[in-house]
């Protein structure tokens, strides 16, 4: 999506600008812990998505909020424009989107992990430093869960797949009886 790589675009570029005095990383941190509060809490997403509110009030909402968070204005202007442009639903990929954008800015590539169950952080990072090695580039892998693999893994990174989910080997099976 275009909004969703121009609102990161933007905070990468606002945030690595050498006028800024800002920490990018706390700022991310920040934003993705307000981003996880959304989730967890769908009357407060419903509140900032609620058409009949008046913008006013969702910033005086948005300003108790960061306030409690110990948000910094950067996060909070930020959250502020998202909010007056009905795009603040968007802030998690917004938040995927810049880890992609600070990943190919140092050479390195976004893949996707994706496995039959979730999977405990020590696999993934192995399975990351596994294929950067093959890469000869970092790879920075995105997860997600997809039961109908049965097993395995799949990994997809600049165009090329490494599968070996039981899925695919099952169809490999199938084709071979055709």
């Amino acid at each position: 999506m275009k909004a969703v790589r121009l609102y990161a675009q933007v905070l990468v570029d606002v945030l690595s600008s050498p006028n800024m005095n800002i920490s990018m990383e706390m700022t991310l941190k920040e934003l993705d812990g307000f981003s996880k509060l959304l989730g967890e809490s769908p009357l407060m997403a419903k509140v900032f998505d609620n058409p009949v509110m008046a913008e006013s009030d969702k910033q005086k909402t948005l300003s108790a909020f960061v306030q409690k968070l110990n948000v910094s204005p950067m996060g909070e202007r930020f959250l502020g424009m998202l909010i007056k442009r009905n795009r603040l639903s968007l802030l998690p990929q917004i938040l995927t989107e810049v880890e992609s954008i600070r990943v190919q800015k140092n050479g390195g590539l976004m893949g996707e992990l994706i496995s039959a169950v979730p999977l405990d952080g020590s696999t993934v990072s192995s399975v990351s430093q596994a294929i950067s090695k093959k890469m000869n580039k970092t790879v920075l892998l995105k997860e997600r869960v997809d039961p109908s693999l049965i097993a395995g893994l799949r990994v997809t990174v600049g165009g090329k797949t490494f599968d070996s989910t039981v899925r695919s080997k099952l169809d490999k099976v199938k084709d071979s009886f055709q």
